[in-house]
């Protein structure tokens, strides 16, 4: 048999080529079993590893909000992992674009440029999403904690708890951290003992807290509206997310790497929400079914443990108490930081009020940070040492050195010498502007530059 026989057998319809194949010599039919294979491989569209990745963390994620009793609303929902730099995206349910494309079984595509991502909760594509930055953490705990905790927030405000975002400025300054540390010492003893044997300690911990709040009455309610947000993400990550013969002891780690935390003025409730979410239901397993936007752990904790706190002696209270929780060696340790602080606090006073500086009004804005190095600036505004900013003049990167930002409504950038224009784009040391058309930096006099169109 010729191989042009071979040819138009094969082109046959599918019976008459099983009837032709058994007269096939036996070389000739290795080849032809080479040859489809090699035809179907091409078709084949083999789902890669790491979209098999994704489904198992999402199986992980609805096997861990399955029957959940924290909330009374069905809490698995939409959720993409998006890779930051190649935009690729891992979801386990389609956008209403069509942009993301089944494989296997979740969805895959790449994210939009426009869209800027973090950990956090979006509106994109027709959905509300949960979306966790890829890689997620190895660690199968830490990784459930992290997809849990911002499950939390696609559904927080159908639970009726909006997304308050303010700085607990307070948590900067010397006594505004040394009141916070002992109170999370006195939190870490309740912890270590029976629920009908906390009293002393829980009543030592609203004590301190409550120093705070007559030390920094302006700032110190962001407490509670961050505790709300963050605080109860944080606690549905961990009761969701980890063993629970495990809890205790993940909460006695969060509680002896505070202190060396850079920083806690947005951050901290990321510390205190799970401690008192946990002590609270330890007494109360239903707590959170009876909260509403108004709830504080002070209060809740108070209640379900039936404490009294003596407030009219709280000065007097405080310094007997601050000695129980080793006050001496915290009061040390914050006093020997706070000279660190201080010169920082300095440094970037000087270089965004006395050096030449890029002033930006904001407009409608989308801003993202991390929460763990902000460095409050007083009267001056916020300083997030890394940020990217989307605005309608175009995107700011910062990537070092920090942009000062205050009241949500101004930006403040340092221009020093090397700051250079490029067409569209503005480098300056550690952040780069990407201006959209029409756009251009102005000098208004030897200090001051500002944008415009």
């Amino acid at each position: 048999m010729n191989i042009n026989a071979f040819k138009v057998r094969a082109v046959k319809p599918f019976s008459k080529i099983v009837v032709a194949y058994r007269y096939i010599h036996p070389m000739k039919k290795a080849l032809l079993l080479l040859i489809c294979w090699r035809v179907f491989s091409c078709y084949a569209q083999p789902i890669d590893t790491t979209s098999r990745l994704a489904a198992t963390y999402f199986k992980e994620a609805e096997t861990a909000a399955k029957n959940q009793k924290l909330w009374a609303i069905d809490f698995y929902g939409p959720i993409m992992f998006v890779d930051q730099q190649s935009r690729i995206t891992y979801a386990n349910m389609p956008d209403s674009a069509g942009i993301l494309k089944k494989d296997g079984e979740i969805y895959k595509g790449f994210l939009p440029k426009d869209v800027m991502v973090a950990n956090t909760a979006l509106h994109w594509g027709g959905r509300l999403w949960s979306v966790i930055l890829w890689p997620l953490p190895q660690n199968h705990d830490d990784r459930l904690n992290l997809v849990m905790h911002e499950s939390f927030h696609r559904v927080q405000v159908r639970l009726g708890l909006p997304m308050h975002n303010p700085t607990a400025a307070h948590l900067s300054t010397l006594y505004g951290r040394i009141y916070f540390l002992l109170e999370l010492q006195a939190l870490r003893d309740a912890l270590s003992k029976p629920v009908n044997q906390r009293q002393n300690d829980l009543t030592s911990a609203l004590l301190f807290r409550a120093k705070r709040a007559a030390l920094f009455p302006r700032s110190f309610g962001n407490e509670r509206l961050l505790e709300m947000n963050e605080g109860l993400a944080e606690y549905t990550g961990v009761m969701l997310g980890r063993p629970k013969d495990s809890i205790i002891q993940h909460l006695y780690q969060v509680i002896a790497h505070a202190a060396s935390r850079q920083s806690l003025i947005r951050s901290a409730p990321y510390i205190t929400g799970p401690i008192y979410g946990y002590l609270l239901y330890q007494q109360n397993p239903e707590w959170t079914l009876k909260i509403d936007s108004n709830a504080s752990f002070p209060a809740l904790t108070a209640a379900n443990y039936h404490l009294q706190i003596p407030a009219d002696q709280l000065d007097k209270e405080v310094d007997r108490r601050s000695d129980q929780y080793d006050g001496k060696t915290i009061i040390s340790c914050e006093k020997q930081k706070e000279a660190i602080r201080q010169k920082k606090f300095n440094d970037y006073v000087s270089g965004f009020t006395k050096q030449p500086v890029l002033t930006i009004k904001l407009i409608p804005q989308n801003f993202v940070f991390d929460p763990n190095n902000l460095f409050d600036l007083g009267e001056y505004g916020t300083v997030y040492p890394t940020a990217q900013l989307k605005d309608s003049w175009g995107e700011l990167i910062v990537s070092d050195n920090g942009v000062l930002m205050k009241d949500w409504a101004v930006i403040t950038l340092m221009v020093g010498e090397g700051t250079s224009v490029n067409g569209q784009v503005i480098t300056g040391k550690g952040w780069q502007i990407s201006l959209n058309h029409g756009w251009k930096m102005i000098k208004i006099d030897e200090l001051h530059y500002k944008l415009a169109k």
